[in-house]
């Protein structure tokens, strides 16, 4: 049995088309590979660093010196006592607008760092878009 393998016109242009659509379909997903690489790229917003916040730690009242710390005394009146009083507790007021204020800047700082590294990440797809490049 002798088998020819002439292709008939009929089939010369249909092989033809068939490569020609085939070559415009890789073109064509290469193009939107590229695009969709084109838009991941305007996609990766740059995070915005939050403004440098330094507060400032109260200072604690100092002790009257009516009172004996190493004893655990005093001989303090009233007056002195009571302004002592209200001195620390707005020191302990201070104090706690003052551990509220830095940990709203280290929540800042925290947002910052899971954004940067969003980031980061998105470069890097876009860098590298596929794992097929192994290093």
């Amino acid at each position: 049995m002798i088998l020819d393998w002439h292709i008939e016109p009929c089939w010369g242009d249909t092989v033809m088309k068939l490569v020609l659509a085939l070559a415009t379909g890789v073109l064509l997903a290469g193009s939107a590979m590229a695009q969709d690489a084109a838009s991941v790229a305007t996609a990766c917003p740059v995070p915005e660093l939050p403004a440098v916040e330094r507060p400032t730690k109260p200072e604690r009242p100092a002790l009257p010196s009516c009172v004996n710390e190493a004893r655990g005394t005093h001989n303090c009146n009233n007056r002195v006592l009571n302004a002592y009083e209200t001195t620390n507790s707005e020191y302990q007021a201070a104090f706690t607008a003052y551990v509220a204020q830095v940990n709203r800047y280290i929540q800042k700082l925290q947002a910052y760092t899971r954004e940067a590294v969003t980031y980061a990440e998105c470069e890097r797809d876009v860098v590298l878009p596929s794992t097929l490049i192994n290093g």
